[in-house]
C-alpha cells in the first residue's frame, strides 16, 4: 500500500499491514468464516498495524468518532498529512469500535481490484455477506459493525463505487462505515446528509489545536517558551505532519527556537533538515491540475487573492472557478470572505511557492509585482499597491501613491505582511526623499523597523523635490509613523501635535483636497492612543471625537478601521461592552474587505473581544480570540505580545489553572515597575497580587498593592484587590469600608461598579446585613443585565442563591448602612430617564424575572414573597412601561436599556 501520511513518511513508524497485499480470497462477498463480536479485521493481522513512533492521543477526536460511528456514514475528509489514518488506527486499537471492524486501505490506480481489497478485508474480519443482496448473515441482530475505507480517493472504477454504494445503503443500519479520503469521493453523500445521518470531519476539526502542540513538544520531550509553540501553532495552522516534522527535527538541538523562526519568515521548509519542500511538492502540488498550480504559483506572490486580482496577475478568465477548486481540493486556500471574496493560501504552502517563483519565475516577477501593485491601487488599496509597486521597481508608480496616501499610510499602523526580502533602492535614492519615505512606509510593512528607520534619515538628509511646508508636513507624518509603529504613545504624541501644526502651515498646497482632513485624522487618533496610554479617557474620547470625524470625512478606509479600533477600546473601559464588541467586529471586518488577514489593528480588535467575553464568563470564547490575536512574529511583537501574555494569563487564572496563570505571567514580573503601560502595569501587578492571595501569601499580595499605589494611586482595580484580601483574611469591616469609598468616587467603568457591588454585598453577608447585601446584590444585577456581566459573580453563585433565597430578618444583626453609590445612581437615571414615572429597584428586579419562564408563584418563591405582591409590581411595571402583556413588558425593558 502507499504511505500517504506524513507521519509514517517522516516519523519512520511500521507501516500499515492491512491490504498491503491481497490475500487469495474466495468470490466477492462470498461468507467467510465467522469471528467473535468485537474482533478487530484490520486487513492481515491488526497485531502488525502500528501508530507513528511519537503519538498523541487526541481525546476529543475519539469521541467523534464514538458518536460518528452510530450513523450510517462517516466522512473524514482532508489533505495528506492530516492525520486521517493515524485517527482511525488510534480510534480502533484502542477498541472503540463497536464490534466487527474491518479496514481496507486502497493503492493508487487499483481499478477493479478495490472490490476484490474491501471483499478480503470484510472475509477477515468476520462480516460474511451475501453475494446477491448483500445481507449480512451470521450475525446477531442487534450485532453492529464498522468498516474503514482509508484513501477512498483512489477509486476511481465507477463499478466498485457503484457497489460500495449500494453496500453502504443496504448494511447502514448494521455497520458504521467511516470513509477516509483527500477529496470528498464520487458517492451520492447527499442521500444521507439530507437526512441527518452524515458525519462529517475536515481540517478544521482534524488540526491541532493550541493545547494539541504543546503535548507533541512535550511527547518529542521539546522544550519550547510558550509564545514559540504558539507561533509553531500559528505558522502550521495545526497541520499535524507539518507540526511533527518540526519538531522532529528539533529533537537534540540546544537552540529549538531557530527552526520556529526559520518557519515563520518561510525558510524553515527550504532546508533538508527539515523537509517540508519535497513532501508538499511530491504530496501536494504534484498532484493538482496545471492550471490551478499555475494560478497559485503566480498569485503566491500577494497575501490574499481574489478572482479579480488572479485576472489581473495571470490573465486567467476562470479566476473564480479556480480559486473555489483550490479551497475544495486538499483545503490549500481558505476563504475568506470581504467584499472582493478573499482566498489565503495555507502558510506553509505560500513559503514553497514564493521560494518556487524566485527560481523558475525570476523573470517575470517584476511583472507579477507590478500587475499587482495595478489592481491594488485601482480598487483602494494603497498599502499593498504601495508594497507591490516598490517590489516590482515601479518607482515612479511608489512616488505616486505615497504622494496620494500619506496621511492614512501613516496614521494607519504596522501591517503583518510575511517576511520578505525589502526592495532594492535605486541608484539615485539619496535624490528622491519622497521614494525613500515609501520605501520606509514599505520596510515597517514586512516587519523591518531598522530599515524604516533608514529609509526616513534618508529623506530627511534629501534636498526637498516638493514646497517646503508640505514637505515638512511629510517629514512629520513619516516620524509620526515610526512613533506609532515603535508603540511609543509619549514620541506619538509629541509628533502628532508636531503634524498638526505643519499641516496648518501647509494648508492649501496639498496635492489631494482630502489630504489635510486625512491628516488631521491621523494626528488625533495618535493623541487618543496616546491618552489611553496614560489612562486619561476623558481627554482621549475628545480626541478620539475629533479623529474618527476627520476619518470619516476624509474617506480613508484604514483610517476609519483604526478609529473603530480606539472606540472600541474606549467603550470597553467604560463598561460598555456590547459597543466595544460592535466596534471590534467593524474592525475585523473592515479589515477582511481590505484582505488584510494580521496586522496589529487585527490583533488589538482580537483582545478587545477577549477581554468583552471574559467579563461576560464566555472564557472558551475568550481563548479563541486569544489564539486569533497573537501573530506568529518571531521575535513577537512588543506589545501585541505582552497584551497578548497577559489576556492568557488572566483566562488561565479566571479558569482555576493558577499554575498556569503563574508561568504565563512570569516574563513580565521581570519589568521593574513602570517599564510597561498604565493599564497593562496595573493588570498585571493586580494578577500578581491575586496569585499570591490564591498561595496563601497575603503580605505579598499587600506589597504588590502598595508598590503600585504608589505608582498609580487610587486605580479601582487596586481597592478591588484589597477588598478581596481583606475578605480572604475574614476582615469584612475593612472591606465594606473600602468598597463604600470606591462606590461614592467617579468611576468610569460599570464592570468595576458590579464587582464592588458583588463584593461589598459579600462583606454585608458576613456582617450578618443580610437586608444591605441583597439590596447590593440587586443591584448589582440589574446594572450587570444591561452588558451581560458575568465574571463578578463566577464561583460566587451559591452564596447569592442562598442570600436572595432567604427571607430578609426584620433587624439585622449588625447594620452597616451602605452610602448610596453616584455612579450607580447616573446609570439608572440614563435608563429611567425616558420614563414619567421610573421603576422602583423592585420592580425592575421583577421585570428581570418576567424575561424567564418562571411564573408568578415561583417569581414569589425567589423573592421570598407572596403571589400577590408580585402581582401588584407586575401590575406596576405594565403601567410604567405602557403595556399589557409580559411580553411587550420584556421587549420593553430591553428597549430602555433596563433589562
Amino acid at each position: 500500500m502507499a504511505h500517504n501520511d506524513a507521519a509514517e513518511r517522516f516519523l519512520g513508524s511500521p507501516g500499515w499491514a492491512a491490504g498491503s497485499r491481497a490475500p487469495e480470497v474466495r468470490p466477492a462477498l462470498e461468507a467467510g468464516p465467522s469471528r467473535e463480536p468485537g474482533a478487530a479485521g484490520l486487513g492481515s493481522d491488526p497485531e502488525q498495524s502500528g501508530l507513528p513512533a511519537v503519538h498523541l492521543q487526541r481525546e476529543r477526536l475519539l469521541e467523534h468518532l464514538d458518536a460518528a460511528v452510530g450513523h450510517p456514514v462517516t466522512l473524514v475528509c482532508a489533505p495528506t498529512g492530516w492525520g486521517k489514518t493515524v485517527l482511525a488506527a488510534s480510534w480502533i486499537r484502542a477498541g472503540r469500535a463497536p464490534g466487527r471492524t474491518a479496514y481496507v486501505r486502497f493503492e493508487p490506480n487499483c481499478g477493479a481490484a478495490a472490490w476484490r481489497q474491501l471483499a478480503a478485508a470484510l472475509h477477515t474480519a468476520g462480516i460474511a455477506l451475501d453475494p446477491a443482496t448483500y445481507a449480512w448473515t451470521g450475525a446477531r441482530h442487534p450485532e453492529r459493525a464498522a468498516v474503514v475505507l482509508d484513501d477512498l480517493h483512489n477509486v476511481t472504477n465507477r463499478t466498485v463505487l457503484r457497489r460500495i454504494e449500494r453496500l453502504m445503503t443496504r448494511l447502514g443500519d448494521r455497520i458504521g462505515f467511516l470513509l477516509l479520503a483527500r477529496s470528498e469521493p464520487p458517492l451520492s453523500l447527499y442521500r444521507w446528509r439530507v437526512r441527518g445521518q452524515l458525519t462529517e470531519l475536515r481540517a478544521d476539526h482534524l488540526a491541532f489545536t493550541q493545547p494539541e502542540i504543546d503535548g507533541l513538544a512535550e511527547r518529542f520531550e521539546v522544550r519550547l517558551p510558550r509564545h514559540f509553540r504558539h507561533s509553531l501553532w500559528h505558522v502550521t495552522e495545526g497541520w499535524p505532519a507539518a507540526a511533527a516534522v518540526a519538531l522532529s527535527a528539533m529533537v537534540g538541538r540546544h537552540e529549538p527556537e531557530r527552526i520556529v523562526t526559520d518557519l515563520v519568515a518561510g525558510e524553515a521548509g527550504l532546508t533538508e533538515q527539515v523537509g517540508l519542500t519535497e513532501y508538499m511538492q511530491r504530496e501536494i502540488l504534484a498532484h493538482l491540475d496545471p492550471d490551478v498550480y499555475d494560478v497559485m504559483l503566480r498569485t503566491s506572490i500577494v497575501e490574499t487573492v481574489c478572482p479579480g486580482l488572479v485576472e489581473a496577475i495571470t490573465g486567467s478568465r476562470t479566476a473564480t472557478r479556480q480559486l473555489a477548486q483550490a479551497s475544495r481540493a486538499n483545503a490549500l486556500a481558505t476563504f475568506y470572505g470581504g467584499s472582493h471574496s478573499w482566498y489565503r493560501y495555507r502558510r506553509l504552502l505560500r513559503s514553497v511557492l514564493r521560494a518556487e517563483v524566485r527560481t523558475t519565475l525570476a523573470a517575470e516577477e517584476h511583472g507579477l509585482h507590478r500587475a499587482a501593485a495595478g489592481w491594488y491601487a485601482a480598487n483602494g488599496l494603497p498599502g499593498d499597491a504601495l508594497v507591490h509597486a516598490a517590489l516590482g521597481a515601479d518607482w515612479v508608480s511608489a512616488e505616486r501613491l505615497f504622494l496620494q496616501y500619506w496621511p492614512e499610510l501613516c496614521g494607519s499602523g504596522p501591517r503583518g505582511m510575511a517576511p520578505r526580502t525589502g526592495p532594492q533602492p535605486p541608484d539615485d535614492i539619496a535624490q528622491r526623499p519622497i521614494l525613500a519615505f515609501a520605501l520606509a512606509i514599505c520596510c515597517r510593512d514586512i516587519g523591518d523597523p531598522a530599515g524604516m528607520s533608514a529609509f526616513i534619515r534618508l529623506g530627511e538628509r534629501a534636498p526637498a523635490e516638493a514646497e517646503a511646508p508640505l514637505q515638512a508636513a511629510i517629514l512629520a507624518g513619516m516620524r509620526l509613523a515610526e512613533a506609532v509603529a515603535a508603540e511609543d504613545p509619549d514620541r506619538g504624541a509629541e509628533a502628532a501635535t508636531r503634524l498638526l501644526h505643519r499641516i496648518d502651515e501647509a494648508a492649501g498646497e496639498h496635492l489631494y483636497a482630502d489630504a489635510a482632513d486625512a491628516a488631521r485624522a491621523a494626528a488625533h487618533l495618535a493623541l487618543t492612543s496616546a491618552a489611553i496610554a496614560g489612562d486619561a479617557l476623558d481627554r482621549a474620547e475628545a480626541a478620539l471625537e475629533l479623529g474618527a470625524a476627520l476619518a470619516r470625512k476624509s474617506g480613508f478606509n484604514l483610517l476609519i478601521i483604526q478609529a473603530n479600533r480606539q472606540q472600541g477600546v474606549v467603550y470597553l473601559h467604560r463598561g460598555r461592552l456590547s459597543a466595544a464588541a460592535a466596534c471590534a467586529r467593524r474592525v475585523l471586518d473592515g479589515s477582511r474587505d481590505a484582505g488584510i488577514t494580521e496586522s496589529r489593528t487585527i490583533s488589538h480588535a482580537r483582545l478587545l473581544l477577549v477581554e468583552v467575553c471574559r467579563l461576560r464568563g464566555q472564557l472558551d470564547e475568550a481563548r479563541f480570540h486569544l489564539c486569533e490575536s497573537i501573530t506568529a512574529e518571531v521575535p513577537p511583537d512588543p506589545h501585541g505580545w505582552v497584551s497578548g501574555i497577559l489576556s492568557l494569563a488572566v483566562l488561565l487564572f479566571e479558569a482555576g489553572d493558577c499554575s498556569g496563570s503563574a508561568e504565563t505571567l512570569d516574563p513580565l514580573l521581570g519589568n521593574r515597575l513602570g517599564s510597561m503601560p498604565p493599564l497593562t502595569e496595573v493588570t498585571a501587578r493586580v494578577l500578581h497580587a491575586d496569585l499570591c492571595l490564591a498561595e496563601g501569601r497575603a503580605e505579598k499580595a499587600l506589597t504588590i498593592l502598595d508598590e503600585l499605589d504608589r505608582h498609580c494611586p487610587g486605580h479601582p482595580a487596586v481597592a478591588l484587590a484589597r477588598a478581596r484580601i481583606a475578605l480572604a483574611e475574614d476582615r469584612p469591616e475593612m472591606a465594606a469600608g473600602a468598597l463604600r469609598s470606591l462606590l461614592t468616587t467617579p468611576s468610569p467603568s460599570l464592570v468595576a461598579g458590579v464587582a464592588a457591588g458583588v463584593l461589598l454585598a459579600q462583606a454585608l453577608h458576613r456582617l450578618g446585613d443580610t437586608t444591605g447585601a441583597t439590596e447590593q446584590i440587586e443591584v448589582a444585577l440589574r446594572l450587570a443585565a444591561s452588558e451581560g456581566v458575568r465574571l463578578p459573580f463566577l464561583g460566587n453563585g451559591p452564596w447569592i442563591a442562598r442570600l436572595l433565597e432567604a427571607p430578609h430578618p426584620a433587624a439585622p444583626i449588625v447594620r452597616v448602612e451602605p452610602e448610596p453609590a453616584e455612579p450607580i445612581q447616573d446609570m439608572f437615571a440614563v435608563a429611567a430617564g425616558q420614563m414619567a414615572d421610573p421603576l422602583t429597584e423592585r420592580e425592575t428586579l421583577v421585570l428581570q424575572y418576567l424575561r424567564s419562564m418562571l411564573s408568578i408563584a415561583e417569581i414569589a418563591a425567589v423573592l421570598s414573597v407572596s403571589a400577590n405582591t408580585v402581582k401588584t409590581h407586575v401590575r406596576h411595571v405594565y403601567r410604567k412601561l405602557g403595556v399589557s402583556r409580559r411580553r411587550d413588558a420584556v421587549r420593553r425593558g430591553r428597549e430602555l436599556s433596563l433589562i
